[in-house]
């Protein structure tokens, strides 16, 4: 089988190659074949299909895979024998506009005849920075005798196995690719070293990039071996043979050992730590072992110093979420609280550093699978994925003000309403907006905040004795009066206590880090007091307030216990909206 495709026409046929492979396009035009193009170029899950039927009778499976795989130099889904045998291919990988595909490379032919030395030169000058082509396997030289004409001699590169016996060989010469094997007393298509003084044309090869519809190939083949693959409509997703802790000091580190796991694969770092989503958890959920495994999806207020103390104390924080990394390097803390990926009634946190990572547990009987909060002592295998996402945040509307949270690498939106409502008609209010009652992580964001009301004034707000700001910070559930463990005031005075000034108090739905950045603000000594057993909320305070043993100065960035069924003005908080990027 000779195939003349007329190659100089390539260059009048105008294509995106990073939309789909022209070459297989070309072939498959050519034998008038059922061609269905990719969609979404380099991120398609699937590459390039094609169905071929060729004039030639295989009797069984296997003498049909074996045509299809010598004579269509791609990948084979299915191979069907009878009187004409059919080739279901697929081209995974894409090559740029003007270079043939052969075997998952690319290559292009110069009809220009060069020395060996001059062919390199002139590969390495290719907008590709190719070589000369290497024979990676034996079919290649009966492909490019089927596919290029006019062409009699090229040079061509091979491994000493395949060189170390030629009939025609000339010491200290180059080997070539004699299609006509006339001139060296070789039949055709035939391999010689020849002196350095020969001239012979030049087909240049280079390796295209690792995409998704490769990398899919390549990992179901995996699977098919190791632990089954999982797909999704845009991601592939590996199991890991070991088992893993959660490293509290490197939020990276889950995406650095999926870049390692997957590497002899991709051939690159377009890996990275599964992101749950329910996609994948309803995929996930086929599996049905008696195994647990873990995410990369944790607390965002796990430290050190809150396991300092041997108190236990249960949390409504919520504040869970992924690291990733972002196009300046840095981590970026993705909030996940409110996505659709939880086990009811989770994320809960029933210990001090003892819940702060998640996990799957395969085995449950509920109808949905989800996420649940896990210890981080314990070790399980991850899932890793394809396509490694780099994110960035993009901007706050323009009715919100931003901060730039240094302490966690968030961007943070902040709106001010001067609606008087209790805390929780404050927090559905929020909801309405995407948001929850606000929080912030240090003095400049707090400063922030204080700026807005300032603003407020300026449009006639009011901030007499008792109009004050919601914050959303909630009195830690343990911390009543029997978790305190002491029957005057607000907090226990052990400073690593779950109860104690520092900790007394969460910033709950994710909206800032724990412990919250409170100690040194409450107006007074005796703050929170807890008055009455009732105070379960905080307040932001806005000029000079009145009040029974406060100081007489303005309260500005201040903050006091008050019970939530007060109404006061709020604020709104989000995060700014994340944008994935090319990496």
């Amino acid at each position: 089988m000779r195939l003349k495709i007329l190659f100089f026409a390539i260059f009048l046929f105008v294509v995106n190659a990073q939309d789909f492979d022209w070459s297989f396009h070309k072939m498959c035009e050519y034998y008038k074949g059922d061609y269905k193009a990719r969609t979404g170029g380099s991120k398609s899950m699937v590459g390039d299909v094609c169905k071929f039927k060729f004039p030639y009778a295989t009797d069984n499976k296997e003498s049909a895979r074996t045509y299809c795989e010598e004579y269509v130099p791609y990948h084979i889904q299915v191979a069907s024998f009878g009187p004409e045998t059919t080739c279901l291919a697929e081209a995974t990988l894409i090559c740029a506009s003007g270079w043939v595909q052969f075997f998952g490379r690319c290559y292009k032919m110069t009809k220009e005849l060069m020395t060996h030395e001059q062919a390199v030169n002139h590969c390495a000058t290719q907008d590709k920075k190719s070589t000369i082509a290497f024979m990676h396997r034996e079919a290649l030289p009966f492909r490019i005798y089927d596919y290029f004409t006019g062409v009699y001699s090229l040079w061509l590169e091979a491994s000493i196995a395949i060189t170390k016996d030629l009939i025609y060989d000339v010491a200290g010469g180059h080997l070539l690719l004699a299609i006509d094997g006339y001139p060296y007393n070789l039949p055709n298509i035939a391999l010689a070293r020849v002196a350095p003084t020969v001239k012979a044309m030049v087909l240049c090869e280079y390796t295209p990039r690792m995409n998704q519809a490769e990398s899919n190939y390549l990992l179901k083949r995996y699977g098919e071996i190791y632990y089954p693959t999982i797909f999704t409509s845009d991601s592939a997703f590996v199991r890991t043979a070991s088992d893993l802790q959660r490293n509290d000091g490197k939020p990276l580190r889950d995406h650095e050992y999926c870049k390692h796991v997957l590497r002899p694969f991709l051939q690159t770092d377009d890996a990275q730590a599964a992101v749950p989503t329910r996609e994948f958890l309803d995929a996930l959920k086929k599996e049905r072992v008696a195994e647990i495994i873990r995410t990369s999806v944790y607390s965002g207020d796990s430290k050190v110093s809150s396991r300092s103390n041997e108190a236990c104390s249960a949390s409504d924080s919520r504040n869970y979420g992924m690291s990733f990394p972002t196009s300046g390097g840095s981590p970026l803390f993705k909030s996940m609280k409110d996505d659709k990926i939880w086990r009811k009634d989770e994320p809960k946190e029933v210990c001090d550093g003892a819940s702060w990572s998640t996990g799957i547990v395969l085995s449950r009987s509920s109808p949905e699978l989800g996420l649940e909060a896990m210890s981080d002592a314990r070790a399980a295998p991850l899932y890793c994925q394809t396509s490694f996402d780099v994110f960035e945040y993009g901007r706050c509307d323009s009715d919100w003000n931003t901060a730039y949270r240094k302490e966690t690498g968030q961007k943070y939106c902040h709106r001010f309403f001067s609606e008087k409502v209790t805390y929780d008609e404050a927090e559905k209010k929020c909801q309405e907006h995407g948001a929850h009652v606000s929080g912030f992580t240090g003095q400049s964001e707090l400063d922030i905040l204080d700026k807005m009301l300032d603003e407020a004034k300026r449009k006639g707000v009011t901030f007499g004795n008792d109009e004050t700001v919601w914050i959303g910070a909630r009195r830690r559930p343990t911390c009543t009066r029997l978790g305190i463990e002491g029957k005057e005031g607000g907090f226990n005075k052990d400073p690593t206590h779950p109860c104690s000034r520092r900790r007394v108090f969460e910033w709950v739905h994710g909206v800032a880090q724990n412990p919250p950045d409170f100690e040194n603000r409450w107006v007074a000594d005796l703050e929170p007091n807890f008055v009455g057993d009732d105070e379960k909320c905080v307040e932001l305070l806005k000029g000079v307030k009145n009040r029974w043993n406060w100081p007489k100065d303005p309260a500005d960035k201040k903050l006091n216990d008050v019970p939530c069924d007060l109404k006061l003005y709020y604020f709104c908080g989000r995060e700014a909206p994340i944008v994935k990027i090319d990496a």
